[in-house]
């Protein structure tokens, strides 16, 4: 007998009220899965807390289920007592059952995880210049910067479809060819682009809607949102759990749920700070206060659930952003906002110098689901496919060789270091701590220290920050074989003429 279910996504609970589990048992959960399947659930969680003592026939009639579950249906147990787990763990058929501890064991697992937050849309903003991130961000859209093999935004989706995210909004501006190109080339997703911009004869013109007003045109223009719907920055690798957020989110009732993490005193002035209640309401949001002004070090992630009703809030004027414009109205109409600050990692992408940073972090290993991507040619050298490594270059790690790279003979790397897809690193070089752009040369007997360079420019990101350095070249820097103008004509660039709007 069952006494109640429950939905997470695409995953029903249901929790079995017998305290001795036998084979008339089947008969119940075999209905339980009949509804499910109506409901066009993909996955069942059976919660065994309350079972006392369990009948080797409920035990076959347990694995009975499992095994007759319809193609693409996941079936998991959890909870079961000690002595039930005992009786269980005695009978030869117990390595049939998918079973756990607990109900957040079994949600972490991976085939119940891509499922919980199935049919959640994600508006991913990928519209904004970059201009903090620049001279990396005048020829690829921020979102599209190379973070270990993978561009940042593809990462940003891989995290999403993780938890069973198939539908993905997406705002492309600046630069936005290109954004649908790497795009397009994903087909297992459903994505739909809201253009902020359009095509001036050969040339694509940026035009930024801003966040709010970007939010508020899908809803009343496009009627893009029916439940609470996620928001993420296209530029930020992190490993929050979505689940969890979403989780929190529902049961507080919200408007609106903002993750949120500590940053140190000499960052804040960076983000949007937030003063919360110890229930974690949302009292107060600054945006970019000077040390003294800020209410506390918690930061706005950029990451948010925001349910449709707080849209009626945004201003039909144009030009309005989510942390300068929607949050302040949603406050002073006292509607209820919520932070998220939960341990998670977040590598916020906002100059060169965060860039190298996260870089480093991710060499390092220090962001969970994050891995170059390649294979180990040294410890702690990774090589993409295509990279020609000299087993007389000296490599002291982390380091990453994108694809199609050469470093030669006599080259020395001391990481952490990327070295960008089609790049060289000739011999007698030296690069620390450093990153060489796609298709640059490093010519012999040159020194690259803490830089990251290409071949019309180099900066120190020890200091790039929010304003732009001396951007001269750095000399026995040049470019590899594919001179700049070849790299914008490349298939990446070359793309059909579109007008702006959804498609």
């Amino acid at each position: 007998m069952l006494t109640n279910s429950e939905d997470v996504g695409m995953i029903s609970i249901l929790k079995i009220a017998t305290t001795r589990l036998t084979s008339a048992d089947y008969v119940t959960l075999k209905s339980a899965e009949a509804r499910c399947l109506a409901r066009g659930r993909s996955a069942m969680l059976v919660d065994l807390s309350a079972v006392r003592r369990v009948a080797r026939s409920g035990l076959a009639a347990l694995v009975e289920f499992q095994s007759e579950a319809p193609p693409g249906m996941a079936v998991g147990f959890y909870g079961a007592r000690e002595r039930v787990e005992n009786d269980i763990a005695r009978c030869a058929l117990s390595s049939l059952l998918t079973l756990f501890k607990s109900r957040k064991d079994a949600l972490v697992a991976p085939r119940f995880r891509a499922r919980q937050l199935a049919g959640v849309k994600a508006v991913l903003l990928v519209a904004g210049s970059g201009s903090r991130m620049a001279p990396l961000s005048a020829r690829t859209p921020k979102p599209l910067l190379d973070f270990l093999g993978r561009p940042v935004l593809d990462h940003v989706m891989r995290h999403l479809s993780g938890f069973g995210i198939r539908d993905f909004i997406l705002n492309p501006g600046h630069l936005a060819p290109q954004i649908h190109a790497l795009v397009r080339s994903s087909p297992l997703r459903s994505v739909q682009f809201l253009n902020e911009g359009q095509w001036q004869g050969d040339l694509w013109q940026a035009a930024p809607l801003g966040s709010a007003s970007t939010l508020r045109q899908l809803h009343h223009n496009h009627n893009a949102f029916d439940q609470d719907f996620l928001v993420f920055c296209g530029d930020a690798v992190t490993d929050i759990d979505v689940a969890a957020l979403m989780e929190q989110h529902r049961a507080s009732g919200a408007d609106v749920t903002i993750a949120a993490q500590n940053v140190p005193p000499d960052q804040v002035h960076k983000y949007g700070i937030i003063d919360a209640d110890r229930a974690g309401r949302i009292r107060r949001f600054v945006e970019k206060p000077s040390l003294p002004h800020a209410p506390s070090r918690l930061a706005s992630c950029g990451i948010y659930v925001v349910s449709p009703r707080a849209l009626s809030h945004v201003a039909s004027r144009p030009a309005q952003d989510i942390a300068q414009h929607l949050l302040p109205a949603l406050l002073a109409a006292g509607r209820h906002m919520q932070v998220y600050d939960a341990a998670f990692n977040w590598v916020d992408m906002g100059c060169p110098q965060d860039y190298f940073a996260g870089l480093s972090r991710g060499l390092r290993g220090l962001i969970p689901g994050v891995m170059p991507l390649g294979h180990l040619v040294r410890r702690h050298v990774w090589a993409a496919d295509g990279a020609d490594v000299s087993p007389r270059a000296v490599i002291v790690g982390p380091a990453f060789i994108g694809a199609d790279a050469v470093v030669e003979a006599g080259a020395k790397l001391e990481g952490p270091v990327v070295v960008g897809a089609g790049a060289r690193v000739c011999g007698r070089s030296l690069v620390r701590r450093s990153v060489i752009g796609n298709h640059t040369r490093i010519g012999a007997g040159t020194w690259v220290d803490d830089m990251i360079v290409a071949p019309e420019w180099a900066l120190d990101h020890r200091f790039a920050q929010s304003h732009l350095q001396s951007l001269t070249p750095l000399e026995g820097v040049a470019a590899e074989a594919v001179l700049p103008e070849e790299i914008l004509a490349s298939p990446l660039m070359d793309m059909p003429k579109r007008r702006g709007g959804t498609g």
